[in-house]
């Protein structure tokens, strides 16, 4: 497969051009005739500017383009490597010295000090819109919860995401207005890391014994509310909007399932511990009835919460649940890259799931890009969202569709 890296979508809302202003005329004898054309030029009113059609994504990392730096993982962990068997995006070489960038993928948005990291790369899901004549415009962020959708700013939105729409809709068409929300609310993140604690620390415990699972099921009524409050933020934001964007879509997404169930998991369990391949090879530190919990479990229920409140608030509900299966972190029929590969030809064989940054990894970019789908990924959920937006009864996403769809 080859793969093709559109340009970064637009992350901020664009200032309009102004018009250029007539100069004035250097002899007075030519003031009348200025006057006199001038005149006609008001009587003849100039035609109205198309407004540009765009799509906006709102939301938090999985649709901002999180771990798009990276074509895959790969076993390649320092400078031999430099490109890391060509998974990673960033890396560039001079004088023949290695160097790393991740500015080339995330732009302004790369990790640049405390509080920064948005990281909206240049493959984040909304470019697949591109395909359908739309300008992407990125305003989701990683870590964003429900409030910085809905009145608060957060890293490098100096304002609320809605507020940012507001901004775009009164300048531009807005056609389709994409969400991803709810997971950092839920802490799904943290949860993952408390998982993984257990596994390297040899603890036989997991988050499935602990009640973890137990927990972040009753957290979701009230992730609902905040959900549902989101998708009405949006509606309000856009009835007032110019009326070129009257004819918008809302849609609102679900997430993938980072992992697979343990039946499908390439290593075994083991003991747990630090020096597990499921630890140093796979960036995958789980006990079987985690990868289980997260699978089978929490994933659908998170799925069906969101379902819930696109049916409630009628928003059009896309369900990512399946976009990375068989491509999951870790699962059986998948591969890293080798020193000697070229990973941006292997979407086919590679993982979709960005790996835990443990042991000997932990030079290879930021934990905040684990368990996200990495480039190959992103554009999985790309494809989808472009076949909803094709034709709107389009279900179920899943990692066998098309590659291209032109």
């Amino acid at each position: 497969m080859s793969a093709t890296v559109p340009q970064h979508p637009r992350s901020v809302p664009a200032v309009p051009r102004r018009p250029r202003h007539m100069r004035r005329a250097g002899r007075a004898g030519r003031v009348l005739a200025i006057l006199a054309l001038s005149a006609t030029a008001l009587a003849v009113p100039a035609p109205a500017q198309a407004a540009e059609q765009v799509a906006v994504s709102l939301g938090d990392s999985f649709i901002s383009g999180e771990a798009g730096r990276w074509w895959g993982n790969s076993t390649v962990s320092a400078a031999a490597g430099c490109t890391r068997g060509g998974t990673d995006r960033a890396a560039y070489r001079k004088l023949l010295i290695c160097y790393y960038d991740p500015q080339r993928v995330y732009d302004g948005t790369a990790v640049h000090g405390e509080g920064t990291g948005c990281h909206r790369s240049d493959v984040a899901e909304i470019t697949g819109l591109g395909q359908a004549g739309l300008t992407p415009v990125n305003l989701a962020c990683s870590g964003a919860e429900t409030r910085h959708v809905i009145n608060e700013a957060f890293k490098e939105n100096t304002a609320s995401q809605a507020e940012l729409l507001a901004q775009v809709a009164a300048t531009q068409q807005v056609k389709v207005v994409v969400l991803s929300i709810g997971g950092n609310d839920l802490n799904l993140s943290g949860m993952l890391r408390r998982c993984a604690a257990m596994y390297m620390a040899g603890d036989r415990r997991s988050c499935a014994s602990t009640g973890e699972g137990d927990r972040f099921l009753a957290a979701l009524p009230a992730v609902e509310q905040q959900v549902t409050l989101a998708v009405q933020k949006i509606r309000r934001v856009m009835s007032q909007a110019s009326a070129r964007s009257a004819g918008y879509r809302l849609i609102l997404q679900s997430y993938p399932s980072p992992l697979p169930s343990s039946a499908r998991v390439r290593y075994g369990e083991g003991g747990g511990g630090k020096a597990t391949k499921r630890t140093l090879v796979g960036g995958c530190p789980l006990w079987d009835t985690d990868f289980d919990l997260m699978h089978d479990t929490l994933a659908p229920a998170i799925d069906a919460m969101l379902r819930r409140v696109a049916t409630a608030t009628g928003a059009e509900f896309l369900s990512m649940l399946s976009a990375v299966e068989g491509h999951a972190l870790c699962e059986q029929g998948t591969s890293q890259a080798g020193p000697l590969d070229d990973a941006a030809g292997l979407g086919d064989t590679m993982e979709w799931v960005r790996y835990g940054t443990a042991g000997a990894k932990i030079s290879q970019g930021h934990q905040q890009e684990a368990m996200h789908p990495n480039a190959f990924g992103q554009q999985a959920l790309g494809r989808c969202l472009l076949a909803l937006y094709r034709d709107p009864g389009t279900q179920p996403c899943n990692a066998g569709m098309p590659r291209s769809q032109t």
